[in-house]
């Protein structure tokens, strides 16, 4: 093992000071360079990006992973001038959330990282959210729902590292083609060897069907035994790439935690390790930034959705081990920067960094191509049914057209449901109203951009009027949309009484047992509120809401006006209006 480093207290000399203006991070100046090859001592630059959540194109200006393809370009540029290197390590949360990388599964943020060079990505909660391959099999097999996970593990040129991900099969770290507990990287004449791991609640913040039969363990134990490997196995430095974060709202000091979070999961991980086990840790998950010391080990984390980056440069030296550190604030990623320092859209100069002009990196652009124009076909392919009229959301959370189609297609999609129960506008359920004229499956994406699950639950009379009564109780999150039901509604004091119909009219029995067709995200608060218990497997296997509304609509076909799916209304007031009107 490396001789231990000596404190890390003087680095507040050593921090690049940036200020934040408008929300943006100033473009920090140039690091003075380690002397090489006079000295023995090599520097290594490592950058961490975190919680990209598929946002690969820039925003007002900042952001996009092009646009980081030259940031980069200029620093390998910079260590390649000293002998050193660069360690691109990416802390998770990297795929689901962009549309584009939505639509590809996470094959277009691979691609865009394979030509950018990362060494290595930890795993995080919801790398899981994709479930299943879109794809079919045809053997009749259930789906694998880690499957669109492993698909993008094995298509990236870099391991996904998930040391505390447990198969309860086995007992043992998950063993899927390109996922390990750690990995070693030679660069610049050193073995660095990498541990990844995720929150330990990180299973909980996912599609519970699929992360069925897997556990986390420890962070600590399990970096711990993890990092003492690979020193065995002759690693002169050890990171940790954790998709477990913290919080900070100050950076000119970074080993001054007043401004922090001082409970946080990353904080507390690096308090549980034995010192000079670990020299870094790149952190994510909470959204924020870390750029800092704790317990001797810098910390370095840069917001999310790729707006920034971080960047620690540890110089090590043969015999001595890691003698100095610097760690630097967040690095916004500019594509031209203003007067101040500040990200700005345009029709300013590009930002400068490691002395040099940043130019964005066409190779990454070209990387993402194919699978672009292939998303693009896909959202352009007409669902063969005309919008006479919008289909609108109604924010206010009442009763909407959008929302009963909402809910006519999961009635339709599950064979024998006597009730569907959708979700509102409200409810973060409806992401995007359905323009007029012909309809692709670009906007009814849109609509629902989430790989939400249709399910059925058995509940009873007594039980489903249980449920909606606590939804509409819940005025401020507006009431779900139904199909094969009508609501009525009477305020009591502040407990709403509820009545339910089928749409024939014929009353239903309280104790009469019915299937209700939802989402598996209303499913888990149904439950919860009625004590239901749905259909074993009913999540393996059930469709994506969008696919059945796509269903629906296609099954449809010809004219759709918002009128055809307002009346007869399918919720009704009789005092009013005031039980069912949002807060």
């Amino acid at each position: 093992m490396p001789a231990l480093r000596p404190s890390m207290v003087g680095w507040a000399a050593l921090v690049v000071v940036s200020v934040l203006l408008a929300g943006a991070v100033r473009a920090m100046q140039r690091p003075v360079p380690d002397v090489a090859g006079t000295t023995g001592r090599v520097t290594l630059s490592i950058v961490g990006t975190t919680d990209l959540h598929g946002r690969v194109f820039p925003s007002d200006g900042q952001g996009g992973v092009a646009q980081l393809g030259g940031y980069l370009r200029n620093l390998r540029a910079a260590r390649a001038l000293d002998g050193g290197a660069v360690l691109l390590l990416d802390a998770g949360d990297t795929f689901q959330g962009g549309i584009e990388s939505n639509l590809s599964e996470g094959v277009l943020v691979v691609d865009a990282y394979n030509a950018l060079g990362y060494d290595a990505l930890a795993i995080g909660n919801h790398e899981f959210d994709y479930g299943a391959l879109d794809t079919v099999s045809g053997d009749g097999a259930p789906p694998d729902m880690r499957g669109a996970l492993k698909a993008a593990a094995a298509r990236a040129r870099f391991p996904f590292l998930a040391a505390n991900l447990i198969d309860e099969a086995t007992g043992h770290p998950v063993a899927w083609p390109n996922v390990r507990p750690s990995t070693l990287v030679d660069t610049a004449s050193l073995r660095v060897g990498i541990v990844g791991v995720m929150t330990y609640d990180g299973l909980t913040k996912t599609l519970a069907a699929n992360v069925q039969g897997l556990g986390t363990a420890p962070l600590a134990p399990t970096v711990e035994a993890e990092a003492r490997q690979l020193r065995q196995r002759g690693a002169d430095v050890v990171v940790v790439l954790a998709h477990a974060g913290g919080w900070c709202a100050r950076f000119d000091d970074p080993t001054d935690l007043s401004s922090c979070d001082d409970d946080a999961e990353i904080f507390r991980l690096a308090r549980q390790l034995p010192l000079g086990l670990v020299d870094a840790i790149v952190a994510g998950h909470s959204h924020a930034a870390v750029a800092h010391e704790v317990a001797g080990i810098p910390i370095v984390q840069a917001y999310s959705r790729g707006t920034a980056f971080a960047r620690l440069d540890l110089t090590f030296k043969r015999g001595a081990g890691v003698v100095s550190a610097r760690i630097f604030v967040p690095q916004a990623l500019c594509a031209a920067v203003g007067p101040d320092g500040a990200c700005v859209a345009g029709g300013a100069p590009p930002p400068h960094y490691e002395a040099a002009p940043v130019e964005p990196d066409a190779s990454v652009t070209a990387a993402m191509r194919p699978e672009l124009e292939r998303v693009t076909r896909w959202r352009e392919a007409s669902l063969g049914i005309v919008l006479e009229t919008p289909l609108a959301r109604n924010r206010d959370g009442l009763e909407s057209p959008l929302g009963n189609l909402f809910a006519d297609a999961l009635l339709a999609a599950v064979p024998g449901a006597d009730v569907a129960i959708g979700m509102g506008a409200r409810r973060g359920g409806l992401r995007a109203d359905l323009p007029a004229g012909t309809l692709t499956r670009g906007p009814l994406y849109d609509v629902f951009p989430f790989d939400n699950r249709v399910v059925a639950l058995s509940l009873t009379g007594a039980q489903l009027r249980q449920v909606l009564a606590g939804e509409v109780a819940r005025r401020r999150r507006g009431i779900p949309s139904v199909s094969g039901v009508r609501v009525r509604v009477t305020c009591e004091g502040n407990r709403p009484e509820v009545e339910i119909v089928r749409s024939s009219g014929a009353t239903i029995d309280p104790a009469e047992t019915l299937i209700v067709a939802t989402t598996d995200f209303f499913a888990t608060r149904a439950r919860f509120s009625s004590r239901a218990t749905p259909p074993e497997r009913a999540l393996a296997s059930a469709p994506l809401v969008r696919d059945a509304a796509a269903g629906w609509l296609t099954a449809r076909g010809g004219q759709l006006r918002a009128a055809d799916l307002a009346d007869p209304p399918r919720w009704e007031s009789l005092d009013g209006g005031a039980c069912l009107a949002a807060d």
